[in-house]
C-alpha cells in the first residue's frame, strides 16, 4: 500500500511539473500583454508546430503590420526560384575590336566587406577596347517609402544600376595624428576636416554632392566610418575604369542583343547569406533588381514584384491566402505590409530547404549575434518604433517550430522589446 501511496504521488508530481513548464495560451498571451514594452504596442505573433493542422498560438495573424527587413525573406524567396545558382555578374558581346558590356545589377563589385574582382580582373584581361551600355531603369536613388534622412549611411545608400565599392566610401580616422585615409580614393570625393575635436568621430555628406565632412574625435581611437556615396553614370564610368586601368567609353543601344555572353560571378548562396546574415539592404534592392533584369532589358523593382505575384504560383497562394502589400526588395518602405500568415507561410516553404544555414543563429552570428540563444535561427526586422523577428526555433523536446513575433508602434527602446522577445522564446523553448 505504501509503495502504492508513493508511486501515485510520484506520478501526481510529475504531471504537476510537466504542467508547471508548459507554456499556456494564456500566459503567451498575458506576456504578449504585460512584458516591458508591449504594454501600448501593436503585437503579432504566430507560433506553428509544422506537423499539427493548428497553430500552437495566433495573436493578429491575418492584420498587416510593418514587417521591416524580414520583407528580405520574400525577396530571397524570388531570387531563389529566378536567378541562376551562379550569379551573373555582368554581360557582354564582341564585336571586332570592341566588348560591350552591361549591368546585370550585381552589387559586388569591389564590395568592402565582400570584395569580388571578377568584373575587374575581366575588363583588365581582355584586349578589345571597352563600352559600357548604360542598361534602363525605373528606379530612382531611393524607394518608395523611404526615410529621406538615411542618405549618408550605408544602410540607405543608394541603388543604382551597376554597384560599384557598394557605392559608399570607406574612410580610417585617426584622431590622435588627425589623418584619415579613404577607399576609394577619387578625385571627385571633395573631404575638408574640422579643426576642432569632437566628442565622437564623425563623417558627413551633403545629400547631392560627394562632399564629406571628418570631425575627429578626443578619445583619440581608430575609427571606421562608412559613408554611402551619390551615384551617378558618370562616377561609375570613371571609378570603374580606374580601377581596370582603362579608358571606357559610353554605348548607346536601344535594347539587349538577343545572343549575349555571361560573365558569372560568386554562388548564389552567397550573396542570399550575406543578405539575410547582416541585413544588406543594398544586396537586397539589388537582388530584386537582378530578377527584373531576368524578365527584360529594364532594370525595375516594381516591375521585379509585379512578376513574382503574376508568376509564382507560391506567392499567388499567398497572396489570395493573405494579400501581400509589397514595395521594396530591403524592407525599408514603411509602405510594405504583411501580415504574420504571410510570413509563416512562406518559411513553411523555406523549411523544406536548407535555409537554417543562411539565416541568423541567436548568440552566433549576423544580427542575431549578441541575442537569444543558438536555439533561434530567424531573420530580423527593425525600423523606427517597429521590431520583427521571423524564423525558426528548436524546442527542448526537439521539435523545430515555426514563428512570427512582430511588435509594432512602441515606444520603448527596441532593445526592451528585443529582450521582451527573448522571454517568450525562452518559455518556448522550454514549454515545447
Amino acid at each position: 500500500m505504501n509503495r502504492l501511496l508513493c508511486l501515485l504521488l510520484l506520478l501526481t508530481l510529475g504531471v504537476q511539473t510537466v504542467q508547471a513548464q508548459r507554456y499556456s495560451k494564456r500566459q503567451i498571451r498575458k506576456d504578449l500583454q504585460e512584458l516591458p514594452g508591449f504594454e501600448n504596442a501593436f503585437i503579432g505573433f504566430l507560433l506553428v508546430d509544422p506537423g499539427k493542422r493548428k497553430p500552437i498560438f495566433e495573436q493578429y495573424a491575418d492584420k498587416y503590420m510593418t514587417p521591416g527587413s524580414t520583407t528580405k525573406l520574400f525577396t530571397i524567396y524570388g531570387a531563389m526560384e529566378y536567378l541562376p545558382d551562379v550569379l551573373p555578374a555582368l554581360e557582354y558581346i564582341i564585336e571586332g575590336d570592341s566588348l560591350i558590356f552591361w549591368s546585370t545589377g550585381y552589387p559586388l563589385t569591389l564590395h568592402p566587406d565582400h570584395t569580388d574582382s571578377t568584373v575587374v580582373n575581366f575588363l583588365q584581361q581582355t584586349n578589345k577596347k571597352l563600352f559600357y551600355w548604360p542598361r534602363p531603369t525605373e528606379d530612382s536613388r531611393f524607394g518608395p517609402g523611404w526615410g529621406w534622412d538615411d542618405y549618408p549611411y550605408y544602410f540607405g545608400a543608394e541603388k543604382s544600376v551597376f554597384p560599384i565599392y557598394g557605392n559608399s566610401v570607406r574612410f580610417i580616422l585617426d584622431s590622435r595624428n588627425k589623418n584619415y585615409s579613404m577607399s576609394p580614393e577619387y578625385r571627385g570625393f571633395q573631404v575638408t576636416v574640422d579643426s576642432l575635436y569632437a566628442e565622437k568621430p564623425s563623417v558627413t555628406r551633403d545629400e547631392f554632392w560627394n562632399e564629406f565632412k571628418i570631425d575627429f574625435a578626443s578619445n583619440y581611437d581608430v575609427d571606421t566610418i562608412t559613408r554611402a556615396f551619390h551615384t551617378s553614370e558618370a562616377l561609375f564610368t570613371e571609378l570603374l575604369s580606374k580601377a581596370v586601368q582603362k579608358p571606357i567609353h559610353r554605348f548607346e543601344m536601344d535594347t539587349r542583343p538577343e545572343s549575349f555572353q555571361t560573365l558569372n560571378g560568386v554562388v548564389a548562396d552567397s550573396l542570399y547569406k550575406w543578405t539575410l546574415q547582416e541585413s544588406d539592404n543594398l544586396f537586397a534592392e539589388q537582388i530584386m533588381l537582378m530578377i527584373s533584369g531576368q524578365q527584360s532589358d529594364t532594370l525595375s523593382t516594381e516591375k521585379g514584384i509585379e512578376f513574382l505575384k503574376e508568376d509564382n504560383p507560391f506567392i499567388q497562394f499567398i497572396d489570395s491566402a493573405t494579400q501581400i502589400i509589397w514595395r521594396d526588395g530591403s524592407g525599408l518602405s514603411r509602405y510594405n505590409m504583411f501580415s504574420p500568415k504571410a510570413f509563416q507561410l512562406l518559411i513553411r516553404w523555406f523549411e523544406q530547404g536548407n535555409m537554417k544555414s543562411l539565416l541568423p543563429q541567436g548568440g552566433t552570428s549576423g544580427t542575431l549575434k549578441d541575442w537569444y540563444g543558438p536555439y533561434v535561427y530567424a531573420k530580423t526586422g527593425s525600423l523606427s518604433n517597429n521590431h520583427a523577428l521571423v524564423g525558426f526555433i528548436q524546442t527542448d523536446k526537439g521539435k523545430m517550430l515555426q514563428f512570427v513575433l512582430i511588435a509594432n508602434h512602441y515606444t520603448e527602446p527596441t532593445s526592451t522589446i528585443r529582450k521582451s522577445m527573448g522571454v517568450i522564446l525562452e518559455k518556448v523553448k522550454k514549454g515545447y
